[in-house]
Order: C-alpha cells, then structure tokens, then sequence
C-alpha cells in the first residue's frame, strides 16, 4: 500500500535526520574541545548543540512510537481480557492522537510568532528562533500522525505496530 510505504519512510527519514543531529553534536562538542587547545573558540557552540538535542528528541518520536522504543506502562493493561484491553488501546491512542494534536497546534504557532516578531537567541550567533521550534512543530506533526495511523490500525483490528515491535517486555 503506498500510504504505507510513504509513512514509514517519513519516520524513518525523521528518525535519520535526528541520528544526524546527534551526531552534530558530537562533532559540535569535539570542535570545542580541539578549539580551546589552539586557542579558537566555537561560537554559540552549546547553545546549537541544545537545539540540535531538541530537535533530534522530537524528530525522532513518531518513529520510536511506531518502533515500540516508548516507555508504556502495561501493569493493568496486560491482565484485562481482550475486550477491554483493544478497549483501552483505542481509547489510549485517541487520547494520544488529540494531545499530540493539540501540541502540535501551538507548537506551530509558536514558531510563527517567532518567525513574526524575528526572534532571535542570545547566543553569540543569533540563530532565528522559528527554526528550532519549527522542527519541533514537525516532529510533533509526525507524533500525531503516527498515532492517528495506529488508531486507525486498531480501530480495523490489528494490534498496534509498538506491541508487534517490541522485543523485549519486561511483566
């Protein structure tokens, strides 16, 4: 299907992009660190590193949800009988889908602000802040999006891809 082969490469481009990031600040941080030894210093250094954090966490969350990567808390969940337990994944997936939605929302709005007023960061390099945000705005999108498609999963009645994933469970 190709919905299917279109959302999964979009999580996983995500998830590459924020694997990327991380390895920015490696290199970001190794810089600063070779850079005080010649006496050269690494503008706005950690302060683009914590951008680079922020961005990779929320890039990365559709796919870690899809991959079962998320911390779930399924005490209550596992001992109810199948009825209640899809039940409860509907339910729990909806709740997930409006949140994430909601946060979504405002999180583009918040970049569009920023982008509005030219909000810029404090560092020594004045990096426009609707950057930052707006990839988190994205990775959010892509966290509602991810959940949206596994509520649709399970509302036609095959378990969620996060339990299919999951290798080990600890009970």
């Amino acid at each position: 299907m190709l919905i299917r082969r279109v959302l999964d490469a979009l999580y996983l481009a995500s998830a590459a992009l924020a694997a990327m990031l991380l390895a920015g600040i490696g290199v970001l941080i190794l810089a600063q660190i070779v850079g005080r030894f010649f006496g050269i210093v690494v503008p706005s250094a950690n302060e683009i590193s914590g951008f680079f954090l922020a961005t990779s966490t929320f890039l990365a969350l559709a796919y870690s949800f899809r991959e079962g990567s998320h911390i779930r808390v399924t005490l209550v969940v596992s001992h109810l009988p199948k009825h209640f337990h899809n039940a409860s994944v509907v339910l729990v997936l909806a709740v997930a889908t409006i949140l994430s939605g909601y946060f979504t929302y405002y999180s583009y709005n918040l970049a569009a602000e920023s982008w509005r007023y030219g909000d810029l960061s404090d560092g020594l390099v004045g990096v426009p802040l609707w950057i930052p945000q707006s990839s988190m705005a994205f990775g959010l999108a892509m966290m509602t999006i991810a959940c949206l498609d596994e509520l649709i999963r399970v509302l036609r009645g095959r378990a969620p891809s996060f339990e299919e994933n999951t290798e080990a469970v600890l009970d």
